[in-house]
């Protein structure tokens, strides 16, 4: 969970627009007892791309960031960013295993419901009142 400073510097926008977005409705978010919003990441990264990571002392980073450490040992600011970059998968995984499976569900009604007019055959034609009358 992140605040919504934080959020706004990891998506790369302003606070102003992600407080628009959760009163619109677009991102979720949760209200605090001082009136501030803390936004989960992976709901962050639904709706925005994440520009930047979450270190785990809270504070963001920039992948633009670099600090002076041998390119051989991993970074702390590394770190964070792929574990940052999992959960973000992670929650896009799980949103899209949803999607398949409503429209796995969809595809099975419109199945059943062509089998069913299948079945039925088509419908008889009707005859034009003069030709019933005629003959």
């Amino acid at each position: 969970m992140v605040t919504l400073g934080q959020a706004a510097k990891l998506v790369g926008r302003s606070k102003t627009a992600l407080t628009r977005a959760i009163k619109a409705g677009k991102l979720s978010a949760t209200r605090n007892d001082d009136g501030s919003y803390t936004i989960d990441v992976s709901e962050l990264s639904r709706v925005y791309q994440i520009v930047g990571g979450v270190s785990e002392t809270g504070t963001v980073t920039s992948k633009g960031v670099q600090q002076s450490t041998p390119a051989d040992t991993p970074r702390d600011g590394q770190l964070d960013e792929y574990v940052t970059r999992s959960a973000v998968a992670e929650a896009e995984l799980a949103a899209l295993k949803l999607l398949l499976e409503e429209l796995r569900q969809s595809r099975d009604e419109w199945k059943a419901q062509a089998q069913q007019l299948a079945l039925t055959g088509p419908a008889p034609q009707q005859r034009s009142l003069w030709r019933r009358l005629v003959g």
